[in-house]
């Protein structure tokens, strides 16, 4: 098996925090009493989480459609977030919101490394010693 880069260490932990923000649980407990969002955006939350955390356990055991399937998740948390930002109520939420879209940037942007990138494409090709 081979070992393991630091950028996929960091990048599977960062996609595990932002699938734990997909969920509604840490919203209300950061902001109790606010304005509970609409449904498609809490079911669609649920999804993306789900298969955040699933896809987060792909890239930590480095398979290699992990790659993609990191890029995928953190383009829908990204675009997600796009109407949180602009219409979210209160600074505050506001800025956690904008904080989530940086770790989703920042998660591609580690994946995409070279030493990553490597390490998932040897993860394909098995090996020659028996």
């Amino acid at each position: 098996m081979p070992s393991r880069p630091l950028p996929v260490i960091v990048a599977a932990i960062l996609l595990v925090l932002l699938s734990l923000f997909d969920f509604p649980w840490p919203y209300e407990l950061l902001f109790p009493g606010a304005e509970e969002p609409p449904a498609f955006i809490l079911y669609s939350g649920y999804v993306v989480g789900i298969a955040g955390l699933v896809v987060a356990i792909g890239l930590w055991m480095l398979k290699p459609w992990s790659l993609w399937a990191t890029i995928v998740v953190c383009v829908l948390n990204f675009l997600f977030g796009l109407p949180g930002l602009l219409f979210a109520p209160g600074a505050a939420l506001k800025a956690v919101i904008a904080v989530t879209e940086i770790v989703a940037v920042l998660v591609i942007v580690l994946v995409m490394q070279p030493s990553s990138r490597r390490a998932l494409a040897a993860a394909e090709r098995p090996s020659r010693v028996r």
